[in-house]
């Protein structure tokens, strides 16, 4: 196996990371605003694209964490806040699955959504219970299945690697639309007037960040939330995203 290969292995979660903001910075490119991109017909099929790979990639990743995580000295300590984890996955995918909604029915070939009928109700109902079991899939307790027989550490690692490929691609365009389009956003429309204006602005996006991205991040979570390289991470990260929305501010 190649050194990259044992590089990613034994650090998944920073790989991770990183290549999710690269991503999306790089999706800030392509699409310039969020309004050209959910005008373009192809929203709808990004959105479902996404959905569709974290789920993939979700299931994917499970049976090598549950292996690894029950070797693991660390599988009993608990993340704080699951609560709020949890819910605010649901929520993400409840919105993703609204805004999925025309790529379905064009490819089913059913007739446009028309808010005059009970299509409006069935959309939301179907986002509810698409947003209830990815939650499920992604939070529910990891077990190891003994029925099978073990798996070689070959296969678990090319089985997660593929995961992890489908996770930051869903996570970074999930990120681009929720995020950096739509949260950082309200730095071109408030401007603060005073350090408190400054200071609340920080705080709050701070919590947006962390109340957007850790959801998502829950796999990765399980097994680095006690470690304070993680945190201190994410606050860099969550730094030079918003250095390059001031900077954006500035020359607007």
């Amino acid at each position: 196996m190649t050194k990259p290969l044992p590089y990613i292995r034994n650090n998944r979660p920073a790989v991770f990371d990183w290549m999710v903001f690269l991503c999306t910075v790089s999706l800030g490119f392509i699409f310039p605003s969020l309004g050209e991109f959910i005008n373009t017909t192809t929203f709808s099929y990004w959105m479902l694209f996404a959905t569709v790979l974290y789920t993939v990639g979700a299931w994917l990743k499970r049976m090598p964490l549950a292996y690894r995580m029950d070797q693991s000295p660390d599988k009993n300590k608990e993340i704080p806040f699951l609560f709020f984890l949890v819910l605010g996955h649901w929520v993400i995918f409840l919105i993703a699955g609204i805004f999925s909604d025309a790529a379905v029915r064009n490819i089913i070939g059913a007739a446009p959504q028309n808010p005059e009928h009970m299509e409006t109700g069935v959309m939301i109902l179907g986002s509810i219970l698409l947003g209830t079991l990815i939650s499920v899939l992604v939070y529910y307790p990891l077990k190891v299945k003994e029925k099978g027989g073990t798996k070689s550490p070959a296969f678990l690692f090319r089985r997660e690697l593929v995961a992890d490929i489908f996770l930051v691609a869903s996570v970074a365009i999930l990120s681009f639309v929720f995020w950096e389009k739509s949260i950082m956003a309200l730095f071109f429309h408030v401007r603060p007037s005073s350090l408190g204006d400054v200071c609340f602005l920080f705080i709050f996006l701070s919590l947006a960040y962390l109340v957007f991205y850790l959801p998502l991040r829950y796999l990765f979570l399980i097994e680095d939330h006690f470690n304070k390289q993680t945190w201190q991470r994410l606050f860099f990260i969550f730094a030079l995203i918003l250095t390059k929305c001031l900077f954006e501010v500035a020359t607007f």
